[in-house]
């Protein structure tokens, strides 16, 4: 019976421009949903066309149906769907909060129940908390709330969010990556996890290109409450992030980190251990704004008054003349040698020729190697003279 209607819904979903009524469009995008769950085969084949329409279709209410059929068949069918999951994570960027909302709703159940895995992904999910739809925050602080109750998975996904959403192809604003991390941060409570995070923060930056994630990730560093434990990987990693210290932002988060260890109160020992941080970091700092001030100063230098004069000197030239007639190109007389004697009597010293002996030579071709690598191998192969054999002729 469903088999007489598969054509006729496949035709309506296919051809958008020919069949542009809402409502048909609408009820044939859900059909076809409801047709890929009866038979894997017909599943697979027209996944494509499901995706499709719920990124193209111009109406907001065909997208929602077709983000529930997907994650209907997320359930029926995970393996076949699981390719397809940044297209669903791409709908939490859908410019309708109705088709955002619901692919919240859709993400949040498939994650929580195991279908789809939580990966670096889970980014986009971490932007619906600075949505300006209530609603639609909701959804995010309820889903991460969740699953910060599955053991460490915010943990272990909080360094690839940091990553995605400092990348500056991202386009999240420094303000808004602020709000979501502390969010996300306020779910790190154990020590063993700060010490970690600090570890692998501080290792983040040899990779950071950019001065904004440098400052994001010394940011996520100040919300962070560091145990003596803590403050020793900080100082272990020192070398990580010493040359960062010369941005203010980010010598001002460090200072902020210390500070906050110093008011919690900690042993003498963890006191001089602060201290020591404090004078490295400033020299780092120190040392940073002098190299920068001596580039400046380097770039400003006054022109010396020699090179000015030769300057003008050769400005007072003058010009050549482009209208040349045939007077010009006369050719000069030869000159008498007035002191030819003199010249025959007196030969021009010989110059002193240096010569080099066998020996040196036989040991600097002994030094180079006469084999080439393969990709030492030149494409085009060109004659060589061998100075050094003509020499010993």
């Amino acid at each position: 019976l469903f088999s007489a209607f598969v054509p006729l819904v496949v035709k309506i979903c296919s051809s958008p421009g020919l069949y542009s009524d809402p409502s048909l469009s609408a009820a044939a995008a859900l059909s076809l949903g409801k047709v890929c769950m009866i038979s894997s085969e017909f599943c697979e084949s027209h996944l494509r066309l499901l995706f499709t329409i719920m990124e193209k279709s111009p109406l907001p209410g065909v997208r929602c149906n077709l983000i529930i059929a997907a994650g209907d068949l997320g359930i029926r069918f995970p393996n076949l769907v699981e390719p397809w999951t940044s297209h669903l994570y791409a709908r939490l960027r859908d410019p309708c909060p109705s088709v955002r909302r619901t692919a919240g709703l859709v993400m949040t159940h498939l994650i929580l129940k195991d279908m789809v895995k939580a990966k670096g992904q889970v980014s986009e999910m971490a932007t619906l908390l600075i949505d300006p739809e209530e609603a639609i925050m909701g959804v995010a602080q309820n889903f991460f709330g969740e699953l910060s109750k599955k053991g460490n998975a915010i943990y272990n996904l909080l360094p690839d969010i940091i990553s995605h959403l400092s990348d500056p192809d991202c386009g999240i604003e420094e303000k808004s990556f602020h709000t979501i991390m502390r969010h996300h941060f306020s779910y790190i409570t154990k020590d063993k996890q700060t010490e970690n995070l600090v570890e692998k923060l501080c290792q983040r930056f040899r990779t950071a290109r950019t001065e904004r994630q440098y400052r994001d990730l010394s940011y996520c560093l100040t919300l962070l409450s560091l145990s003596e434990r803590g403050l020793h990987k900080l100082q272990d990693n020192f070398d990580c992030f010493a040359d960062k210290l010369q941005d203010p932002a980010v010598y001002s988060c460090f200072q902020t980190v210390l500070a906050r260890f110093r008011r919690a109160g900690c042993k003498p020992e963890a006191k001089a251990l602060v201290e020591e941080l404090e004078q490295k970091m400033s020299a780092s700092h120190n040392q940073g704004l002098d190299s920068a001030e001596t580039c400046q100063e380097s770039s400003e230098t006054p022109v010396p008054a020699s090179i000015r004069q030769k300057s003008k000197a050769v400005s007072r030239r003058q010009p050549l003349r482009t209208d040349t007639r045939d007077e010009d190109f006369v050719t000069p007389q030869p000159r008498t040698l007035r002191n030819h004697k003199r010249t025959q009597k007196h030969p021009p010293s010989k110059k002193p020729m240096i010569t080099f002996s066998s020996d040196e030579e036989s040991s600097s071709e002994e030094d180079v190697p006469a084999v080439l690598q393969e990709d030492e191998t030149p494409t085009k192969t060109t004659p060589i003279t061998r100075s050094s054999a003509r020499r010993l002729r």
